[in-house]
């Protein structure tokens, strides 16, 4: 196999590589991508290949690292596959986080019976001492951060700490962590002169301030069955009282709970429902009752955009999943059932 790291010169006092699968031959890259990587990781483990991806798997993986102490900032684009890092695996005592921003695609993390999805522009930070499996599908993008155990340990000893963290990525320390990761490759080009860790602390650091915030949402996140019916009636009353305003959105009422984003969705999911699903159900309600008010004169474009539409064709969408009807339809029968009624009447 021929080499496909490319190391820089010595004044650098990084150590770079990069793997690419673009000079092997199309049926020999999930193989020797497979090869490569499992062999040139730094802990054991195994990759598998999603079925789908079979024919035209590319990969390119560009790392960074800081040889004397284990940090290192990675850009890697590959086709699906899953990761998995078993029982038999551990025994190589490798011990350090992994923190992934994914800047495309989709997956999930899979630690025991624990299942986090991984959505597009997340954060996850994952213990890599432990059994661990990730699954991305379709092309994907992201950027995997090493965090030497010895900079975290002593703030992830909880009893939820088994569990891969998801850091909301919105506002605070997690929003300035993932704007750093963004700025990180600029900066390391430009700073070729400083020592390793002025670019690579920074990342230790915020996410130890995300890991603080978290333990802090705690006793107000506890996942108790109460707990979770008190935030789901809360937002679905302030989604009913403000759903024709057309920037109200999930960080809004969260904040105005005290509660992170990602509480309020997981508080929507006991519920078998969806933040998106509970405001669309709330806008249509709100649009079929001003065209009932405003009769034949009612404008349907005027009305989608007084409750919080941006448009015909989202409104009519929208109208249409929930009632089954479009809105011209709707207001069709409600005045054939009112002309009913008032013959009766007479």
């Amino acid at each position: 196999m021929q080499n496909e790291f490319i190391q820089e010169g010595p004044k650098n006092p990084f150590f770079d590589w990069v793997a690419k699968t673009e000079n092997f031959p199309p049926k020999e890259r999930w193989r020797r991508w497979k090869e490569l990587m499992e062999a040139s990781l730094p802990y054991r483990c195994e990759l598998l290949l999603k079925s789908h991806h079979s024919r035209e798997y590319f990969g390119e993986f560009a790392v960074s690292a800081n040889p004397d102490t284990s940090d290192s900032f990675a850009r890697a684009c590959f086709s699906g596959n899953s990761f998995r890092r078993s029982i038999n695996h551990l025994s190589d005592g490798y011990a350090n986080y992994t923190l992934i921003y994914l800047l495309s695609g989709r997956g999930a993390i899979q630690r025991g019976n624990f299942f986090t999805p991984m959505n597009s522009g997340g954060l996850y930070l994952v213990d890599l001492a432990q059994t661990i499996t990730h699954d991305l599908v379709h092309e994907s993008r992201s950027m995997l951060c090493r965090i030497p155990r010895n900079k975290l340990e002593k703030f992830r000893s909880g009893p939820e700490d088994n569990r891969p963290l998801e850091i909301d990525g919105s506002s605070g320390p997690g929003l300035l962590l993932r704007n750093y990761l963004l700025l990180f490759p600029q900066a390391k080009q430009q700073c070729t002169f400083a020592s390793p860790e002025i670019l690579f602390n920074p990342i230790a650091e915020l996410i130890i301030a995300c890991i603080q915030e978290s333990r802090g949402n705690l006793q107000a996140e506890a996942e108790t069955p109460s707990r979770l019916n008190a935030i789901f009636h809360q937002v679905c009353r302030l989604i009913q009282k403000y759903c024709c305003d057309a920037d109200l959105s999930a960080h809004q009422l969260a904040t105005s709970l005290d509660i992170s984003p990602s509480y309020l969705h997981r508080a929507m999911r006991y519920h078998n429902t969806s933040y998106i699903n509970v405001l669309r159900r709330a806008r249509v309600e709100a649009a079929s009752a001003q065209l009932l008010a405003a009769g034949r004169d009612a404008s349907i474009l005027q009305v989608a955009f007084n409750c919080g539409f941006n448009g015909t064709s989202q409104f009519s969408r929208a109208f249409r999943e929930e009632l089954g009807v479009s809105a011209s339809e709707f207001l069709k029968r409600s005045f054939v059932e009112r002309g009913k009624t008032l013959a009766l009447e007479n």
